[in-house]
């Protein structure tokens, strides 16, 4: 157990793991912390812990955010109830970025190659995820550590996200699948508005 909390502070440096001790504590009060004044104090802690974060940081009630350290954020983010967001392997969110209730976003995991020791004693794997601008992600979504996910897309809810999200595209599945273009529908749209009768 010592060896494993050398290590632990070796490769997280004092400095981070000061934060991860203010985000389990403070941050634990504060994820109860009700109404409009709920939403004031989690944008506050939650500015000075990233390396990084934008205007409008909006965190709603119940989320748990561990190694804020190692999390950049965009201006305009909203992450709703019950999100789960490890930043242990680096996470970059870009600007304009919605996350549904019960997100889970993992930037780390336990090894399982070998069979002849048990999961929770094989090494950790490391991996960043980079959320790009005007991404919506749906309640109850899985991304998993190591995933790029491009401009404009959207996560449908439930997704499993395994592999990387080109921009403007909707996924959505277990293991998540490209469900349709954005850029289509774009078009679509235009050319429906188009034909619509004027006069209202």
């Amino acid at each position: 157990m010592f060896a494993e909390i050398i290590a632990f502070i070796r490769r997280n440096g004092l400095a981070v793991i000061f934060k991860h001790a203010l985000e389990l504590y403070i941050g634990g009060i504060l994820r109860f912390l009700p109404g409009v004044e709920g939403l004031f104090a989690r944008g506050l802690f939650y500015r000075l812990l990233f390396t990084r974060c934008g205007r409008k940081l909006i965190v709603y009630p119940h989320v748990h955010m561990i190694f804020c350290g190692r999390i950049a954020v965009g201006s305009r983010v909203a992450i709703n109830v019950g999100c789960y967001i490890d930043g242990g392997g680096g996470l970059t969110i870009g600007d304009n970025v919605l996350f549904g209730p019960n997100v889970v976003v993992a930037t780390r995991d336990h090894g399982y190659q070998r069979l002849d020791i048990p999961m929770c004693e094989q090494p950790v794997g490391y991996g960043e995820v980079r959320i790009g601008n005007d991404v919506w992600i749906g309640a109850n979504a899985f991304i998993n550590k190591g995933i790029s996910i491009g401009d404009g897309s959207i996560i449908a809810a439930g997704a499993v996200v395994t592999r990387d999200v080109a921009p403007y595209t909707i996924v959505g599945g277990n293991p998540a699948r490209k469900i349709a273009d954005r850029a289509v529908d774009q078009s679509a749209t235009s050319a429906d508005a188009e034909v619509e009768p004027s006069g209202h």
